[in-house]
């Protein structure tokens, strides 16, 4: 089956719809209604006449339109007056999105969000279409096959950009550093999104790990690699959340917990009521590894990147080297409605433990270490064999700094596996 070829960089919280039935339009005899709720019954009964009158008078040519094509357009229309992420999942769009936390899909493999006029590019998916063309974090959708998406709701452009698998699309772009507009060309594909690279030995006592995305099972996999650095007499480790749009809050929880003692605050949320606080701790001892630990990040970092790096920043258990990250730190509640269709509503903004509010923000590395993120993708596409680590100054600067952790000697000689790094 195809599947869009996106998926936004968010938090996912799934709960069930309340039961109940729609409210009477009517104020009930002899209960003294409060003004919000008069309010309410006045403009459900100014929906109801308005949805009437359209059903009733509208000419269509011969094609009446029918009261579920006109819900469908109102409920999607109420979560366009809300923020870039709330939205209104038909049966298709929601299949596709439990699809892609899965791990694989069909599309060109790109995260976007809403912008101000045009969609924006959060990251491409390693190893995806977008990613092989050089699509980069921060680009703007400015057209599909020619046709401009400016002013186009998310929906509609992720329509223009799905498709079946091996059938081509022209996305136009717009680079706003570069302030330049380019095209590329792209193929449909089925997308495998592993979400956790195989380790890499850097250098004696220093290994590397890098998570694409957390997915659901991001931690079990990330713990695997883990375990086989125990093998290598690893002390110190280098977490690449790089270009990591992020996923599944509870992913970033557990990949926390490998790091972080038993019952540590990783991340709380936040929604509109005092009450509404939940604390995510961690449930388990961390892994045995045990590393020193340098976590890289970017403009490409967002969400679910976010809280773990938050985290492990807070508690002094990482440093944080790179670029400022994305700032993504709502939280989208899934909210099943009759007929097959969601709900996708920001229901609260998360925090770090200390808390520090992240969206619209970022984290602020502990040492800043300049790489564009273009360029960073254009080093990452090089085949594996003509790629020495040594050239990324991030990663670089991390490994400098678990030497000097770990009391190792700049100038010794340098003992690894391998000469670059891999997936």
């Amino acid at each position: 089956m195809a599947a869009v070829s996106w998926f936004p960089a968010h938090l996912w919280a799934q709960e069930e719809a309340p039961a109940g039935t729609m409210p009477d339009l009517l104020e009930p005899e002899g209960e003294e209604t409060v003004p919000d709720e008069r309010i309410a019954l006045e403009q459900m009964a100014r929906f109801t006449l308005a949805l009437e009158q359209i059903h009733r008078l509208h000419a269509s040519s011969g094609n009446p339109v029918t009261y579920e094509e006109l819900i469908d357009g109102a409920i999607s229309g109420m979560t366009g007056k809300l923020d870039r992420y709330s939205d209104y999942l038909e049966g298709s769009s929601l299949e596709r999105l439990q699809d892609q936390t899965r791990g694989s899909f069909v599309g060109i493999g790109v995260v976007i969000n809403q912008g101000p006029r045009f969609i924006r590019v959060v990251s491409p998916i390693e190893g995806s279409p977008s990613w092989d063309a050089g699509i980069a974090a921060g680009d703007l959708i400015t057209s599909v096959d020619g046709d401009s998406m400016r002013d186009l709701p998310m929906d509609q452009v992720v329509n223009r950009l799905k498709g079946e698998p091996g059938t081509e699309v022209t996305v136009g772009l717009r680079r706003p550093g570069e302030r330049r507009n380019f095209q590329v060309k792209l193929t449909r594909r089925l997308i495998e999104n592993r979400s956790v690279g195989t380790y890499e030995l850097l250098e004696e006592k220093i290994g590397y790990v890098r998570v694409k995305t957390f997915s659901q099972d991001t931690a079990q996999l990330l713990r695997k690699e883990m375990t086989g650095l125990v093998k290598k007499d690893v002390e110190g480790l280098v977490l690449d959340l790089r270009g990591n749009p992020g996923g599944l809050l509870g992913a970033a929880v557990d990949v926390a917990n490998l790091f972080l003692p038993k019952e540590t605050l990783v991340v709380f949320t936040q929604g509109n009521e005092p009450e509404s606080r939940k604390d995510y701790f961690t449930e388990s001892r961390p892994h045995r590894l045990n590393p020193k630990l340098i976590v890289l990040v970017n403009e490409g970092s967002a969400s679910a990147s976010e809280v773990v790096s938050g985290a492990l920043q807070d508690h002094d258990r990482a440093r944080l080297v790179g670029m400022k990250t994305f700032g993504k730190a709502s939280v989208q509640s899934i909210l099943p409605i009759p007929g097959g269709s969601a709900l996708k509503l920001t229901t609260a903004m998360y925090y770090t433990p200390s808390e520090r509010e992240i969206h619209e923000v970022g984290l602020e590395p502990d040492e800043e270490v300049s790489l564009p993120m273009h360029r960073w993708l254009r080093m990452r596409n090089r085949p594996a064999e003509n790629w020495n680590w040594e050239e990324d100054p991030q990663l670089k600067r991390a490994v400098e700094l678990l030497r000097e952790d770990l009391g190792i000697e700049k100038d010794e000689e340098p003992k690894a596996d391998h000469a670059s790094v891999g997936d």
